[in-house]
């Protein structure tokens, strides 16, 4: 059963949180990270800089539908995951929804996971380059969380084993300096691998729930930390992200003609000679001489493209934007 009254009260106290404090608002709406049969799960509203948000899991189309009807018009964007088990946009670019006032935009919540775990872990573990960690998967668990960590963490550390906790892990605890538990809601972290640990070893539930009761409980007795992941931090970095390449896709990004001048804005890749500015559709500021390749030239190489520049400076003084 959706509380329809439930989602109408959230969405405008978004609305008049943000109003009042005069920041942009949108809304998440994620796919459970395991199969259930609830249709909707509204979380906490939330204020980073800026920026007011809120999430929901939804496991329907019609919780979507639902959740739809209520934020829309009461937040700036709402913010779908890609990973949802039901179509969002058709093939013909068509909504399964119709939406009049608010922004709909796409993201992956497991890159918020991923991303949090990285962080938090770089924030925390002095030295992380130097550190041997563990990634305790499950062959039982398909959220794709594991993969992603794996990719996500080699790079950070010194040296990484990925393993299955079914099969005979003995010794790779023993020398571990962290664990990370990166099956979604699945407790693959059991007591005897933790018994192989040094004391000062850092356990993190990346997947939450991926730690035994025996084996939460024996490693607080043996002093080490066990650090639950909180997406929060990263969840609103990835929405100022998203809501940013928006602006810049849209309101930036794009090629023209100023004065006759050829010119290129928000990364477009000028042929050589093209003058780039700040912004294609409010030119404030020349940038540099694209060199055809993708890079920028910040001092001109030839008359034309002295003139060239000359006359976009001066397009943009004479229309008020310098």
């Amino acid at each position: 059963m959706i509380d329809i009254d439930a989602l109408n009260i959230l969405a405008d106290n978004i609305d008049r949180h943000a109003f009042r404090r005069g920041y942009v608002s949108a809304f998440t709406l994620t796919a459970f990270p395991t199969e259930t049969d609830e249709e909707l799960s509204i979380h906490v509203t939330r204020e980073s800089e800026g920026l007011v948000y809120g999430n929901a899991e939804v496991g329907t189309a019609d919780a979507f539908k639902a959740c739809i009807d209520a934020l829309d018009g009461k937040v700036d964007f709402i913010v779908y995951d890609i990973d949802l088990q039901f179509e969002i946009i058709r093939p013909d670019n068509t909504m399964i929804c119709p939406m009049s006032k608010s922004v709909l935009l796409a993201y992956r919540d497991l890159d918020v996971w991923v991303s949090s775990v990285k962080y938090t872990m770089l924030s925390l573990v002095k030295n992380l380059k130097h550190k041997k960690c563990v990634l305790v998967n499950s062959a039982k668990c398909h959220s794709g969380l594991g993969e992603m960590l794996r990719d996500g963490i080699k790079g950070i550390v010194a040296e990484l084993a990925v393993i299955d906790s079914d099969e005979n892990n003995s010794g790779v605890f023993s020398v571990a300096d962290i664990i990370i538990g990166g099956a979604v809601y699945t407790p693959v972290i059991e007591k005897n691998h933790v018994i192989e640990c040094g004391d000062d070893t850092l356990i993190v539930d990346a997947g939450i729930g991926t730690i035994t009761t025996e084996a939460s409980d024996f490693a607080r007795q043996k002093g080490m930390k066990i650090l639950r992941v909180d997406n929060r931090a990263a969840m609103a970095g990835t929405l100022i992200s998203i809501i940013q390449s928006h602006d810049l896709v849209n309101r930036v990004m794009g090629e023209g003609e100023i004065d006759g001048v050829p010119v290129v804005a928000g990364g477009i890749i000028g042929a050589p000679g093209t003058v780039i500015v700040d912004s294609i559709h409010q030119p404030s500021e020349v940038i540099g001489i694209a060199d055809g390749t993708g890079k920028v030239r910040y001092k001109p190489s030839n008359d034309i493209e002295r003139e060239r520049i000359e006359k976009v400076r001066n397009w943009i003084l004479d229309n008020g934007n310098g």
